[in-house]
């Protein structure tokens, strides 16, 4: 028997093709620029004065380096644009377990936390380079994030800029650098991408759940405070999770949507209000450390006027991917 909240998602998805960005212009998403100039005093909140010079260092660093490796099997952030239309919820040939009861070798969050990146776009023809989270997810070697941190980026292009020397990599725990070989499927009304690293790169994994967090669910939410360059030039990201919990969710017009119904799950609303540069960052169960939602942004709640945050529902990963046991033509 398939379970209610599945069939919610399967069902409901049939009824609605309204796309995600109607309620873009009251949100304001995660993004993240190392390079402060030329940007609303509102999106540099999370970066402080002192931390300016650091920022540049890093940047430079990046774009030396993307420079310096332009490997063929590492795709240009513009071809990486691009494939967000021609992988358009495209299905993957793999199952993603359900893992809602958690793994037993992680019972905390630095278990998590080898399996987090940042996703660097690093645009050197203008000097900047857009930053925001993910986390490794099946063997490892696909990463989870936000397709709207793609679209920020590309605003700072014009059409002369977009040139093969821009890239996308990512930045794992440990400091490393790892090229990105794909956009392997881009989920278009969940804002969601899934990237494929360089074939010889895994890392860590994080569990999914399928289901929807009930209303008052207790959780850690991944925050990106800042990114920076070490006395050994070794990129170093800063973060910390914060608690929170489930508020409410809503519909894909913006209304309030019940778990367990065959009410569309769009958004789920948290008492956290994410930092730039945190979108794609995973929000877990804090009893299970399973992935339940993924951090989209934050907007304002004109019922008390406190600042909230919005993610995916983690349930939407899945549609990237095929159901187990259902037949290879199932559509």
């Amino acid at each position: 028997m398939i379970p209610l909240a599945l069939l919610s998602r399967s069902t409901s998805r049939l009824f609605s093709k309204i796309h995600f960005r109607i309620l873009c212009n009251s949100r304001n998403y995660s993004q993240c620029t190392l390079s402060p100039t030329e940007l609303p005093a509102a999106l540099n909140a999370s970066f402080a004065e002192s931390e300016t010079s650091t920022n540049d260092q890093l940047n430079n660093f990046l774009i030396r380096y993307v420079l310096e490796n332009q490997s063929t099997a590492s795709p240009s952030f513009s071809n990486l644009f691009g494939q967000l239309n021609s992988k358009a919820n495209l299905q993957l040939p793999h199952v993603l377990l359900y893992e809602n009861m958690g793994r037993k070798n992680v019972t905390n969050q630095s278990d998590l936390t080898p399996g987090i990146v940042t996703i660097a776009h690093v645009l050197p023809s203008i000097g900047k380079v857009i930053v925001a989270s993910g986390f490794a997810i099946l063997d490892g070697g696909l990463i989870v994030t936000c397709a709207h941190t793609f679209y920020q980026a590309v605003q700072h292009l014009s059409s002369s800029n977009h040139d093969s020397k821009s890239k996308s990599i990512v930045i794992a725990n440990d400091g490393n650098l790892i090229g990105i070989a794909a956009l392997e499927s881009h989920l278009v009304r969940s804002d969601l991408v899934i990237l494929r690293l360089q074939r010889e790169h895994k890392l860590p994994s994080l569990a999914v759940d399928p289901y929807p967090a009930p209303t008052t669910t207790s959780l850690l939410t991944y925050d990106f405070q800042t990114a920076s360059l070490s006395s050994t030039s070794t990129p170093t990201v800063s973060y910390s999770w914060k608690l929170a919990e489930v508020l409410c969710y809503r519909g894909p017009c913006g209304q309030e949507a019940q778990a367990g119904t065959y009410d569309e799950l769009t958004s789920m609303m948290h008492s956290h209000p994410s930092s730039n540069g945190s979108s794609g960052g995973p929000i877990v169960n804090k009893e299970t450390r399973s992935v339940v939602g993924i951090v989209r942004g934050s907007e304002v709640n004109y019922t008390n006027r406190k600042r909230i945050g919005f993610a995916i529902p983690s349930e939407h990963l899945y549609d990237a991917f095929r159901l187990p046991g259902m037949p290879d033509d199932l559509d």
